[in-house]
């Protein structure tokens, strides 16, 4: 599609972030319809509105005045998590004959693209605003329930339905509570997982990996303040749980690669899946597995508010469903596995010392699970470490016009990720060799060592060339790759309409152009004089062939000496907090006691991104799929070791 404002959602599919305007159109039939006493017409009537990633348009059957269907006919949103609000807000809106109503948590952005879409279709017909927004009356009346269980599991991603999976099937009666309306949370996103020598790498030729030397070169990378039993039960299960996933029916790329060119070498831990937009859908099917053959039982839009404590142990957890019913259950053990707390800016920053990130990651994972176990005394670990992953650049929503997604994309996204250009922090000083972009984690964290964003800058001799010729003929030895995208920096094809793309960004005000250096400094606040120096020693380095400040490979080194100049305001992204509660070496959760060594809170466990100990103060991004490979094996791990505690049994899930 192509229309004002789209190229943000375009952006956004990859670093999440989306606008569009919202539209709405009679789609009745050519004859006058119906004209009922309360001014809305009989017939069928279409809106669009503006979805998470981009436009939702539904048809409204009207029927004697009244709302009597809601269906979605087009929408470019992600199914396995979308589905549940294109499912549950159109009911909703017929049931209440209101567009007043709550959001499906976990698909917000598409719940409100589907209200929107209604309510443009409404007007249409010529429906009062006031009337069809009317507020829905609610049952105020606390309506609580008793349940009971061995094991409850608080969070459906991939460590609580590892966890859920993993009890149910060694013989605990397992809950299930989940937030949001689908599992999956992070998992969800991601593109695969490291597993170390599975049967299915070995399959595929791989030669296999020596669990000693990944060891080795994990804990060496941490400087040991890492959990060292922790990264050693992680790597020792990840052999089994490849093919254990697999035989629960998730789906695997048989000829895995990992993405990012900086893993290239060395992938055979790697275990992409066939398609990450069904991972959803699969972890909703082994659940749905454990309730036909294990009784279990799964909430959903079920969010953990409080835990249960009796005289210092855990007893149960509260929770709060979307039905109006508060939910009181007491289990023998209990797991924390709520997704970390990317989505809580407050925490973030303060974990990073002040510095802010974009949340690109799963925005309700909240830190419901840290805070819970903080409020029972629970000591934390390592939560500065954060899996920061890829750049946001400022300006793309000012981009309008006729132009094809790609073309919006590379204006607005790839501009970020061009090693030939230099990265400036908001003084002026070079702070990097660029070439690291090829690795998304490791470009993040310089990006983020220098604050809240950088200057990534050009002139308009670069642009040019880019436009017409390709980022090969500006010295660009290799493409970059993105997500499903192989190539988003095309070396031997311009790209069309950048200029174009670019100045609608600089009338915007996301991106600064100026003639001089001088004029630039002040209008991005740099310092005039240490821009100056940075700039000459760089081009001065371009026209000799070498980078003296950080050995950047000659061939990157572009001379911006003439302007125009153009500074692209780039921040950092955060996909995912890596550090949490801290757990010993049974997954339980401790006591902030160190001077006795930290003492288990009875029944507690914790595992994924609630879970500290996997890394010091930063995520291994020498690993592709680590934070993935993780929640699964600490999922059946914390799940294991919960099991083993409610039924008084062993359970040994490296000899299975």
């Amino acid at each position: 599609m192509k229309k004002k404002g789209y190229m943000k959602k375009i952006i956004l599919c990859m670093v999440l972030m989306f606008s569009l305007l919202l539209i709405g159109c009679n789609t009745s039939n050519e004859d006058s319809p119906n004209v009922e006493s309360n001014g809305l017409k009989n017939g069928t009537f279409e809106g669009e509105g503006n979805g998470y990633i981009g436009p939702i348009k539904v048809e409204v059957t009207l029927e004697d005045g009244n709302i009597g269907e809601v269906v979605v006919v087009e929408h470019n949103e992600t199914e396995n998590i979308a589905n549940a609000a294109i499912n549950e807000i159109p009911s909703k809106i017929v049931e209440h004959q209101s567009v007043a109503v709550d959001s499906v948590t976990g698909a917000t952005g598409t719940s409100k693209g589907i209200v929107e879409a209604t309510t443009a279709a409404l007007l249409s017909a010529g429906a009062d605003e006031a009337d069809i927004s009317k507020a829905i009356e609610r049952n105020q009346e606390e309506i609580i329930e008793e349940l009971e269980a061995d094991v409850v599991v608080v969070g459906a991603g991939g460590a609580g339905v590892s966890a859920a999976v993993t009890a149910a099937e060694n013989g605990a009666n397992v809950i299930v509570i989940e937030k949001t309306a689908i599992p999956g949370g992070t998992t969800a996103m991601g593109g695969g997982f490291f597993a170390a020598d599975s049967e299915q790498a070995r399959s595929m030729g791989h030669d296999p990996l020596d669990t000693d030397m990944i060891f080795d070169m994990w804990m060496g990378e941490m400087d040991w303040l890492a959990d060292g039993s922790l990264v050693r039960q992680f790597l020792e299960l990840s052999h089994t749980t490849a093919d254990w996933m697999e035989e629960r029916g998730i789906e695997f790329h048989k000829e895995a690669q990992a993405v990012q060119q900086t893993h290239a070498e060395g992938t055979n831990g790697y275990h992409k899946y066939d398609n990450f937009t069904q991972t959803s859908a699969q972890l909703g099917n082994m659940l749905d597995r454990i309730v036909e053959e294990y009784d279990a039982s799964v909430y959903y839009q079920t969010p953990a508010i409080d835990l249960i404590s009796e005289d210092g142990a855990i007893k149960g957890v509260i929770a709060q469903g979307n039905n109006g019913i508060t939910y009181h259950i007491k289990a023998d053990s209990i797991v924390l596995a709520t997704g970390g707390f990317v989505g809580n800016s407050e925490m973030v920053s303060e974990a990073l010392n002040g510095v802010t990130v974009n949340a690109s990651g799963y925005n309700t994972n909240v830190g419901d699970g840290i805070n819970m176990a903080i409020n029972e005394g629970a000591a934390t670990r390592s939560m500065q470490a954060m899996v920061l992953h890829t750049f946001n650049v400022d300006g793309g929503e000012f981009v309008e016009g006729d132009y094809e997604a790609m073309d919006i994309f590379q204006g607005t996204t790839s501009v970020a990720y061009m090693p030939i250009v230099p990265w400036l922090n908001g003084q002026g000083f070079r702070f990097a060799n660029e070439d690291m972009v090829y690795d998304r984690a490791l470009s993040t964290n310089a990006l983020v060592a220098q604050g809240n964003y950088g200057w990534f800058l050009y002139n308009e001799t670069l642009l040019n060339i880019l436009e017409n010729e390709g980022a090969g003929a500006a010295g660009m030895q290799d493409s970059i790759a993105m997500g499903p995208y192989p190539n988003i920096t095309p070396l031997d094809t311009g790209w069309n309409h950048l200029t174009e793309i670019v100045e609608q960004m600089v009338d915007g005000g996301g991106v600064i152009k100026a003639d001089t250096l001088e004029e630039l400094a002040q209008e991005t606040g740099m310092d005039e004089t240490i821009l100056l120096q940075t700039m000459a020693r760089y081009n001065e380095d371009a026209r000799n062939g070498v980078d003296t400040a950080f050995n950047k490979r000659t061939e990157h080194m572009f001379e911006l000496s003439e302007g125009p100049y153009y500074a692209f305001k780039v921040t950092p992204n955060n996909l995912s907090t890596a550090g949490g509660i801290r757990i010993n070496s049974n997954f339980q959760v401790v006591l902030d006691n160190p001077e006795v060594g930290y003492t288990p809170i009875p029944n507690l466990y914790a595992a994924g991104a609630d879970a500290g100990g996997l890394y010091s103060d930063h995520y291994a991004h020498t690993i592709e799929g680590a934070a993935q490979g993780w929640a699964y094996n600490s999922g059946r791990l914390a799940g294991a070791r919960a099991a083993e505690n409610a039924l008084n049994v062993q359970i040994d899930l490296f000899n299975e």
